[in-house]
């Protein structure tokens, strides 16, 4: 029974039962280019008639490379409308289009603005300004972000002010998928204790409700000992606050994965029992905004075998203390696939400068505006920018297995499974950590592999039984090319663009699934 729920679970990835032949696949390179250096930032916007665009910005140059199926450019388009000091650009992409928003400073004013772009990375509309912000200072931290619900139907902008760090004030902007605003709030208050307090990740449902969290600690480096849900429903200008009672377990970091099948929200982190710091397993609680309460509340420790098939450098008992949640999945019937990886440093001094919540916590010390989620353009978490900016050359970041759990819609656990691997990097964090891809054959967990002293990207296959498969290693042309799979994202059902180093120069690798 077990084994059959868990296959549905995989279902929800769209996954079909795996042929019993290897999966082979396809490598394609850009052309290295000298003035891409590792200084760029970029993001990978998606694929439009079987092209590819990637936004580029380095210094005061911004521009779209348009880059075809194999992986030649076609076009670099020059995005001249956007000023030479832009602090942050984001997109939120649909099948025929794409909009850019990004922001920027002048004579102490922050503007958010928007342009609406073509399949070709061309611009369709001037831009327009969303809004504007007063600060009075230089500072080249964003103020705005920008999220998108799962069905992009729903766009919000949005800044919190936190220069009174007891009473933070919103400001939201909520569009539809042609950016018409739907509804604004000016000023919306939400008062905080002090600076112990944190807010989680922030999403978007495809009704427009804004949802968070928001958690407690005594001391900065605490564990969480209250914790509070908050909605701000998408026509009100209030926050709907309901707090989840800790019954005998604080918490870690706190993921939120919005169920837009069954209108719920799923709150999970790991938990220590009591005030105690060594992880006990993962507690998981789910809000039904329907019922308008908390329907899933518990508690699922790890046992013996799993902490010892994953121990690491640690003992058993703390097996888990250097593991971090990353990605989630939710099916329609309310299931739900989790993924967590082992994440920690060292240093050649042999001792640990290793902080859990100052390396990973998503949230900056308290500052005028927040910024939040990720560190830089194309970085989906946070060890810093995309090129590993900030660390020192004497400190060597690791990262070693995944563990994938498999709940039930109530929060049960039904399996659980592991990608056995061990990284290191000792310039930053760019050439480790994985990516998952689903290409309806298996969850594929790419990731850099060693062997025979050159670095090869591997991939490992959860299959709808539950099992996890080793594959036969990806060979690249020349040991010249450096993957960073972590960076890479999934355009079409089989094919992933991979960020690549070649002798300091940036491309794009192209893999294609071709079973």
């Amino acid at each position: 029974m077990i084994m059959q729920y868990f296959r549905h679970i995989l279902t929800l990835c769209s996954l079909a039962l795996i042929s019993n032949n290897l999966l082979s696949q396809k490598l394609t390179y850009s052309e290295p280019d000298r003035d891409e250096a590792r200084q760029i930032n970029f993001e990978i916007i998606g694929q439009y008639n079987n092209q590819y665009l990637i936004y580029k910005n380095y210094r005061s140059i911004n521009y779209i490379s348009v880059y075809n199926q194999e992986m030649k450019q076609v076009a670099k388009n020059d995005l001249t409308f956007m000023p030479e000091k832009t602090i942050e650009a984001s997109f939120v992409a649909y099948p025929d289009y794409a909009f850019m928003f990004y922001q920027f400073q002048k004579k102490g004013v922050v503007s958010l603005m928007a342009v609406k772009l073509d399949a070709n990375g061309k611009n369709l509309t001037e831009p327009i300004t969303i809004d504007t912000t007063i600060i009075g200072n230089f500072s080249d931290e964003k103020i705005y972000s920008v999220i998108a619900s799962e069905d992009k139907s729903q766009i919000m902008a949005f800044r919190i002010n936190t220069k009174n760090e007891r009473r933070y004030q919103f400001k939201t902007l909520l569009f539809d998928k042609e950016l018409n605003l739907k509804h604004s709030t000016q000023q919306l208050g939400l008062s905080m204790n002090d600076r112990n307090d944190f807010l989680t990740d922030f999403d978007l449902d495809n009704h427009g409700n804004m949802v968070f969290g928001r958690g407690i600690r005594v001391g900065s480096n605490d564990n969480i000992t209250k914790f509070f849900l908050l909605l701000k429903a998408a026509n009100a200008d209030s926050f709907h606050t309901r707090e989840l009672v800790l019954n005998n377990y604080s918490l870690d970091e706190v993921k939120l994965k919005t169920d837009n099948y069954n209108n719920r929200y799923l709150f999970t982190g790991f938990y220590y029992p009591g005030r105690k710091t060594v992880i006990e397993g993962v507690a998981n609680a789910i809000f039904d905004k329907a019922a308008d309460n908390w329907v899933v509340q518990n508690t699922v420790p790890f046992d013996a075998q799993l902490r010892e098939d994953n121990r690491g450098p640690n003992t058993a008992k703390n097996a888990f203390n250097d593991f971090y949640i990353h990605d989630i999945t939710i099916r329609s019937d309310g299931a739900f696939l989790m993924n967590a990886e082992c994440n920690y440093s060292t240093n050649r001094g042999n001792t640990n400068p290793f902080n859990r919540w100052n390396m990973m916590n998503p949230w900056m010390t308290p500052m005028d505006y927040y910024r939040w989620g990720g560190f830089g353009m194309g970085s989906p978490w946070g060890w810093g920018s995309p090129w590993g900016m900030g660390n020192n050359n004497i400190t060597r970041n690791h990262s070693e297995n995944i563990i994938i759990l498999a709940f039930d819609k109530n929060g049960k656990m039904l399996l659980t499974n592991q990608v056995v691997k061990s990284q290191f990097d000792d310039d930053g964090s760019n050439e480790i950590s994985y990516q998952r891809i689903n290409t309806g054959a298996g969850l594929h967990y790419l990731y850099n592999d060693q062997e025979a002293r050159n670095t090869v990207l591997a991939y490992q296959t959860l299959t709808p039984e539950g099992r996890v498969i080793r594959n036969p290693t990806i060979k690249s042309q020349t040991r010249d090319y450096k993957f960073m799979p972590r960076f890479s994202k999934q355009v079409d059902r089989k094919v992933v663009i991979i960020p690549t180093l070649y002798r300091n120069s940036l491309c794009f690798a192209r893999l294609e699934f071709l079973k």
